[in-house]
């Protein structure tokens, strides 16, 4: 049954005039006619009665009535839906996110997606950036939200966030009471680290600006999460040097300084193919708005 058809039926059938259901589908009354005679061939049924008195449904005509009403709505809905995953505004949106995307921009994009793109339902994972790349090339991610550097050079990356250094210092350590910390400060102290194979790009750039710095690093314990490395330095294990959104997690135990003296910014980025797709396009947009530092995020060097 074709849809035009049906939609030439359900006009007869709600106006019971022929005349008036084809002025109804800017039609006239012959091609309307035929087309109602089509469906009664295709059906080998007469769905209208035409005398005198009018035209009136025949009970084939009452039982497909419903129904017909019942698919052209579907088919409505679906090119409204096509429609929507096609501009963006609707579909799946698989994103995966490394840890640091949590602190501030997730917290701020996802709320803005989900006010202005109802009909986008977001899926998150976490992965390790250096798993992202990966994960697009496979289709299993849209977009990715990384710590730059990435080797990824068949991708885009989006810069979208660059965050200043601090310092992580347990409550009670001497450095505590400065308001600013110096990168000299931090020569030989005991530091506790995120395992390097975790965020690689991240770990190997931090580690080349303290050397540079003339600052050697004393690593007294490594851990597998940030949580972890905070409750460590609570503890008085050592400090280490994060992303001044770390802040944000608040743990009992451990100030954050700001960190003087080290030209190095964390750079977070999204990673998309070379051709994002509508809803991919349209994280970046909100992303892009919600970036939290007041400084434009800069390319980051490899």
């Amino acid at each position: 049954m074709e849809l035009r058809l049906l939609r030439a039926f359900v006009a007869v059938a709600e106006e019971l005039h022929f005349g008036r259901a084809a002025r109804r589908l800017h039609l006239s009354q012959p091609p309307l006619s035929m087309q109602v005679r089509r469906l009664e061939d295709a059906l080998g049924a007469r769905l209208f009665e035409r005398d005198r008195r009018g035209v009136s449904l025949t009970p084939p005509g009452e039982a497909l009535l419903g129904r017909a009403r019942h698919l052209l709505a579907e088919a409505e809905r679906a090119r409204v839906e096509v429609e929507r995953v096609a501009s963006g505004e609707g579909g799946v949106l698989a994103v995966a996110y490394t840890a640091a995307a949590t602190h501030r921009l997730l917290p701020r994009v996802v709320p803005l997606l989900r006010a202005r793109l109802p009909g986008v339902r977001l899926e998150l994972r976490e992965l390790r950036s250096a798993e992202q790349a990966e994960a697009i090339r496979d289709g299993r991610i849209e977009l990715g939200l990384v710590c730059a550097p990435v080797d990824a050079l068949d991708l885009a990356l989006h810069p979208l966030v660059q965050e200043r250094l601090a310092v992580a210092l347990p409550a009670r350590h001497p450095l505590a009471r400065r308001k600013v910390v110096s990168v000299g400060d931090l020569d030989a102290q005991p530091y506790v680290g995120v395992r390097p194979d975790v965020e690689p790009g991240w770990a190997l750039s931090a580690t080349r600006a303290l050397h540079a710095a003339g600052v050697r690093v004393e690593i007294a314990q490594e851990t597998d999460t940030k949580v972890a490395m905070l409750g460590l330095i609570a503890a008085g294990v050592g400090l280490s040097v994060v992303s001044e959104s770390m802040r944000e997690l608040g743990r009992r135990g451990v100030v954050f300084r700001p960190l003087r003296g080290i030209d190095l910014r964390l750079v977070l980025a999204a990673l998309t193919p070379r051709e994002p797709t509508p809803r991919a396009q349209a994280f970046l947009a909100l992303a892009r708005g919600a970036r939290s530092t007041g400084r434009p995020a800069a390319r980051p060097a490899r």
